[in-house]
């Protein structure tokens, strides 16, 4: 393990009010849509559990509401459980949604992992991925098709 560390940043501006945008983050059947056919729950109150299960019910992702300002922004622990127990501390990721008039600002930080985590689980296309996909489905109705298999 690495113990390199770096802020991995992703950003898009996407054609759809920040109420749909932050409807699309924290709504699991909206999630299924974009992000790899994952249902994130939680209720979306600090301190409380912020999980993500793939299409067959398995835990996929780990973490904690950190901080939350319903609307603009939040911050969890995140801990890519596909990748095992590797003695990787969790890491943050913090989304934003900032609105530009008929447009919205997202952005997505991943902090506090170390590099070679990051590069083993892929998590640098799988972001961009998202984000990506969450852009589509906003503009288009339809998320991206699936590249990863």
């Amino acid at each position: 393990m690495s113990a390199n560390t770096s802020d991995h940043v992703y950003e898009a501006i996407i054609r759809s009010d920040s109420d749909s945008v932050w409807k699309a983050l924290t709504d699991s059947t909206e999630t299924q849509k974009y992000f790899f056919h994952t249902r994130i729950e939680s209720d979306w109150k600090p301190g409380s559990s912020y999980r993500g299960y793939g299409p067959d019910g398995s835990l996929s992702s780990d973490g904690e509401i950190v901080e939350i300002e319903a609307g603009s922004h939040f911050k969890t622990t995140f801990k890519p459980v596909w990748l095992g127990d590797n003695g990787q501390a969790a890491s943050t990721v913090s989304w934003n949604v900032e609105s530009l008039g008929p447009a919205t600002l997202v952005k997505l930080t991943h902090s506090g992992i170390d590099d070679e985590t990051f590069d083993a689980g892929q998590l640098g296309p799988g972001w961009v991925y998202v984000v990506s996909s969450l852009k589509s489905l906003l503009e288009t109705s339809e998320p991206l098709p699936d590249l990863f298999g």
